[in-house]
């Protein structure tokens, strides 16, 4: 038995005791003759039919449709297009196309008494004066009133705005621009000669003000004072507690010492553990390694 890769095969016969052999299968190589002469059963026997009836190609196959040369079958019948001339041999010849007839209308007065002629409707040629001789009903009459009064157009319109010439009107007011020239009256000379707006000098709002009738508002700015002078303000003692502090050194001052390694500075901090790679080399013979098989040392 071969080995492939350093390993023996799992396929096949074993030749170690306590492996079984899988079984071998394969194609056979017996021809039908000899299948033929195999008894399974007699219920598989009933299921095989006599090899020697002829094949399905063996039989004439007729046609289903025409004359049946077989007496038990009924032949179908059998349909064709006539070769024969239209209307000839019998008293057709002497019909009429389809043009010979003349149609007569539907609408209208029909010539024929076998056809009703429909009734025909059209516009009336009555004037409106005969149609208010008719009388419908009551109700009819009740719409035709005031027929004989004029129309909108036959009274004259008068104006609404302006003299009213009926006295049941009241006249209503009437106003138009005017045509005096401004500041004509004496009482108004004194407003033509006032100055206009562009006269009078607009002082200015933001600043120092010089007229005693307006005050002047207050102006900020920024300080000149630096931080010494504002340490020595005294507010109050509230104030003075936030300034605590002030005079500490800054997160500068102090060295920070490392966290990580021996902490040889102070006693009072313990000093972690360290780890590192080590630099033996590996399968040393100190340790017994040189002897252990690889990994493709083993026949699985």
């Amino acid at each position: 038995m071969s080995t492939v890769g350093g390993t023996r095969s799992t396929f096949g016969v074993q030749s170690r005791g306590q492996w079984r052999s899988s079984p071998v299968y394969g194609f056979g190589s017996g021809t039908r003759d000899q299948q033929d002469k195999v008894f399974v059963s007699h219920e598989h026997s009933k299921l095989v039919g006599n090899p020697c009836s002829p094949g399905p190609a063996v039989y004439t196959k007729q046609a289903a449709v025409g004359p049946q040369t077989d007496g038990s079958k009924a032949s179908a019948p059998v349909w064709a297009f006539g070769t024969a001339g239209r209307w000839t041999g019998n008293s057709k010849d002497s019909a009429p196309g389809p043009g010979q007839y003349d149609a007569t209308r539907g609408v209208g007065t029909q010539v024929s008494s076998a056809k009703t002629s429909a009734p025909i409707y059209g516009f009336g040629s009555s004037t409106r004066a005969h149609v208010e001789k008719v009388f419908v009903t009551e109700e009819h009459n009740k719409a035709l009133f005031g027929i004989n009064s004029p129309g909108p157009a036959t009274y004259a319109h008068k104006g609404a705005v302006g003299p009213q010439t009926l006295s049941n009107n009241g006249s209503q007011p009437g106003w138009v621009m005017g045509k005096a020239e401004r500041f004509s009256y004496d009482h108004v000379k004194r407003a033509a000669a006032a100055p206009g707006p562009g006269a009078y000098a607009m002082t200015p709002a933001v600043g120092q003000q010089y007229s005693s009738t307006k005050p002047s508002t207050p102006r900020f700015g920024f300080g000149t004072s630096d931080r010494d002078m504002a340490a020595k303000v005294y507010i109050s003692s509230e104030h003075e507690k936030s300034s605590g502090g002030r005079d500490v050194p800054g997160p500068g001052t102090y060295p920070v010492k490392q966290m990580t390694g021996s902490q040889n500075a102070s006693s009072k901090q313990h000093t972690s553990a360290a780890w590192g790679f080590g630099t033996s080399e590996r399968f040393s013979t100190k340790k017994g390694y040189s002897s252990a098989p690889g990994p493709g040392q083993y026949i699985v």
